[in-house]
């Protein structure tokens, strides 16, 4: 049985409690983009969100509430719900089922609340609005993330790079006002994107923008970073296994009621609908970034939201979408963005040059390539497609 979130309407208006990277995305845009969450296959967890989703088990959680009392018995706990800018839903089965799924929700916003660049008085937009002013101080954990981020921009020889805020505003991705910017303006504001002049000070724990005008983005690796320390919020409690899923970003970990490891589905890029491939996994993240997730379309152009920190633009690539499978969110976050900046040529020599992960390229060509060590663990749903495992 498949179980396909279905995003209730209540969600597609805004909460102002929950300013996150897109204040004024339109309904129709953010609909398009909760399509794209990567369609689940839970046949021991049947999800089940508000009223305006049907029901599918007796057990299944009504948007948080738990199928059975905390603390006595297992149970499963679902809740559904809206942050950084994208639908949640985080599932877990066990006597300590809803403490868990609350606890991880509440990580969730503590996260947001530190690094979003459109909270005030999130680090990040203090690091933001200091930039060319000096260095700010932030905590170990944004200081951490940071760090990471530019490691990940050094290993991609920066096809991930987080100062590429000055860009997504100019091409209305921040705002939802969208826009084709004049050559020259991409060009200005190419001056601010350069991950190498990020200044990381670890004994201080400071944070420095040399330049005025540079800002940094999260929006490439928070979500990572998220669904790993929910993880281990959700460790902390009595449960047997755990679905978290965070828009484009999901991972599993305990295995099904019956033993078995989880089954999920991969979004075709062309039919947000339906889905191109079953991954069986479990203790991991797999990590979706595509073209589909958010655009706009000018003259019968269609811009994407990803953006080439060489050119400034949406990424001219051959690729619609890239799914990396990692335990690590962070790495799965971040190379997805790299790798679809780089084209399946270049993605399938990187990772050739590391084999630390694992990846789903689906090309325009509606062709899909996956790396050696998944032979035995996905699989296209459609016979007549084309499948390459590459080595």
């Amino acid at each position: 049985m498949i179980d396909q979130i279905n995003i209730p309407q209540y969600f597609l208006r805004r909460n102002p409690n929950m300013t996150c990277r897109h204040n004024n995305k339109s309904a129709a845009s953010f609909t398009a983009q909760c399509r794209a969450v990567i369609l689940l296959i839970a046949l021991a967890f049947l999800l089940s969100g508000c009223s305006s989703i049907p029901f599918l088990s007796g057990t299944a959680a009504s948007s948080g509430s738990s199928g059975s009392s905390q603390g006595t018995a297992s149970s499963t706990a679902t809740s559904d719900f809206f942050a950084m800018d994208t639908f949640m839903t985080i599932t877990a089965n066990g006597t300590d089922a809803q403490a868990a799924v609350n606890a991880a929700q509440a990580e969730v916003y503590r996260l947001e609340n530190e690094l979003s660049r459109n909270l005030p008085a999130s680090s990040v937009s203090k690091i933001n609005a200091q930039s060319g002013l000096g260095p700010v101080t932030v905590p170990q954990e944004t200081f951490d993330i940071i760090s990471d981020a530019v490691a990940y921009a050094e290993k991609t020889s920066g096809a991930f790079d987080i100062t590429i805020a000055p860009i997504m505003d100019i091409w209305g991705f921040n705002d939802g006002n969208f826009r084709v910017p004049a050559a020259s303006e991409i060009q200005a504001a190419l001056v601010f994107v350069n991950w190498q002049k990020i200044k990381l000070d670890k004994a201080n724990l400071t944070v420095e923008l040399p330049v005025k005008g540079m800002e940094l983005d999260l929006g490439g690796i928070a979500k990572g970073y998220s669904s790993d320390k929910v993880q281990k919020v959700m460790h902390g409690f009595n449960i047997t296994s755990a679905l978290i899923s965070l828009g484009g970003n999901v991972a599993v970990f305990g295995t099904k009621a019956d033993g078995s490891l989880w089954k999920i589905a991969i979004t075709d890029p062309q039919a947000l609908d339906s889905y191109i491939g079953i991954l069986t996994a479990t203790d991991v993240s797999v990590i979706t970034s595509g073209g589909y997730e958010r655009n706009f379309t000018k003259d019968g152009i269609t811009y994407i939201h990803i953006m080439d920190p060489a050119t400034g633009s949406p990424v001219q690539s051959d690729l619609l979408s890239v799914s990396i499978v990692s335990p690590d969110g962070v790495q799965g976050d971040s190379l997805s963005t790299a790798l679809f900046v780089m084209g399946k040529d270049k993605a399938i020599a990187y990772w050739q040059a590391h084999k630390d992960f694992a990846c789903i390229l689906v090309t325009k060509t509606g062709e899909v390539f996956a790396s050696a060590e998944l032979k035995n663990t996905f699989t296209l749903t459609n016979a007549k497609g084309s499948l390459t495992f590459f080595e």
